[in-house]
């Protein structure tokens, strides 16, 4: 169901040449740094996590003292590349270049979950829009989540449907340890394993297997929060951070961010925060033109698969829609309920691009029959 061999040697080479260029696009644009860094709502985001990174790196009761309230999944991650490479300078290269990597990695998990849910056109139709979504470009450049936790979503839901369609135990174990990988990136991923009733309801699961398939995410959600209840110590200095273990203080500072909820909600996937991609433009008038336009095109881009979503799920099968759906859906609500602190946003956006391609592909078929009937 994941594979490319299945595919023809042709649409192979063209989906390997296709993540070949994503990963070195992203890499020429870490290494040369194309676009200077600016102060914005994201540098300072940033700082926030290189701060506690260093804690956990040197913990003295200095910089636990001024430990920030972020999420401890990016932290973490640099923390073991500085104590690989030896610094924290050389550990934030290290980490945007492993998010080019998983920005080329999820060529692959956009493929194969469009070609699922849709068709083989309609797959490579998609992994070529999200292969041109600029803003993907601008993340990778960043010290945030954003395209780690973009991974992980696109991986739990191929674990979902893994789960679901080859009723393998392996596949509810990933499924649980991938949301528990996600709640120390996001918060919001905590409850995620509820959908499961509303999949194992429209796929008629037996009973054995939901009785299975609970017990089995449960042992992959306790296995990576499991350094937290055991009281390792290293992971003991995440205590000044955020986390799932303390849940009433986040969950009361992240209720007024932004004053209104549904602004914040609407600003989280459509004010495209991640990067000013124009920023190396030196007349500021000519940057703030082709900023408009750039941002204008995302917009088209983003409402198109709000469209798409609404035209699929009228006049296309859901029942392979729905693992994709419920998870957008979701993380739709939990925004609500437990906006983000430190994220834009930007990992959501990947399902809408999805349908984005639905769209087109659609529109292209009409404009075909169109073409057809007139001549």
């Amino acid at each position: 169901m994941f594979s490319i061999w299945t595919l023809t040697r042709m649409q192979r080479r063209m989906l390997l040449i296709l993540i070949a260029v994503v990963l070195v696009m992203s890499c020429l644009l870490v290494l040369t740094g194309l676009h200077e860094r600016t102060p914005s709502i994201s540098s300072v985001i940033e700082e926030r996590y290189i701060q506690s990174a260093a804690m956990i790196s040197h913990p003295g009761e200095e910089l636990e003292y001024h430990a920030s309230r972020v999420m401890p999944g990016v932290p973490l991650m640099i923390a073991g590349l500085a104590a690989l490479f030896g610094s924290i300078d050389a550990a934030l290269v290290a980490y945007q270049l492993l998010q080019c990597v998983f920005h080329a990695f999820s060529v692959y998990l956009v493929f194969v979950l469009s070609r699922y849910m849709f068709n083989t056109r309609i797959a490579f139709l998609s992994c070529s829009i999200y292969a041109l979504f600029w803003p993907a470009y601008g993340a990778v450049r960043l010290i945030l989540p954003d395209i780690a936790m973009q991974t992980l979503m696109l991986l739990l839901v191929c674990a979902v449907i893994g789960a679901l369609e080859l009723k393998q135990a392996g596949w509810y174990a990933a499924a649980g340890a991938l949301t528990a990988l996600m709640a120390c990136y996001n918060l919001q991923a905590l409850l995620y394993p509820v959908l499961f009733i509303a999949f194992w309801i429209k796929y008629r699961s037996p009973i054995k297997i939901v009785i299975g398939g609970i017990l089995l995410i449960g042992m992959g959600y306790l296995l990576i929060l499991s350094p937290w209840w055991l009281n390792i110590p290293l992971f003991n200095r995440l205590m000044y951070m955020s986390g799932p273990w303390n849940l009433a203080s986040l969950w009361l500072e992240s209720r007024y961010i932004e004053g209104n909820p549904i602004v914040h909600l609407f600003r989280s996937i459509f004010a495209g925060r991640t990067s000013k991609y124009a920023a190396a433009i030196g007349n500021e008038d000519a940057r703030k033109i082709v900023q408009s336009a750039l941002d204008a095109v995302r917009l088209v881009m983003l409402f198109a698969g709000v469209a798409g979503v609404i035209w699929s799920v009228w006049k296309y099968r859901l029942k392979r829609q729905l693992p994709v759906l419920l998870t957008l859906l979701y993380f739709i609500a939990a925004e609500w309920f437990v906006p983000s602190l430190d994220g834009t946003g930007f990992p959501y956006s990947v399902f809408l691009l999805l349908y984005a391609a639905f769209l087109a592909d659609k529109a292209i078929l009409y404009a075909h029959k169109t073409r057809l009937l007139r001549k």
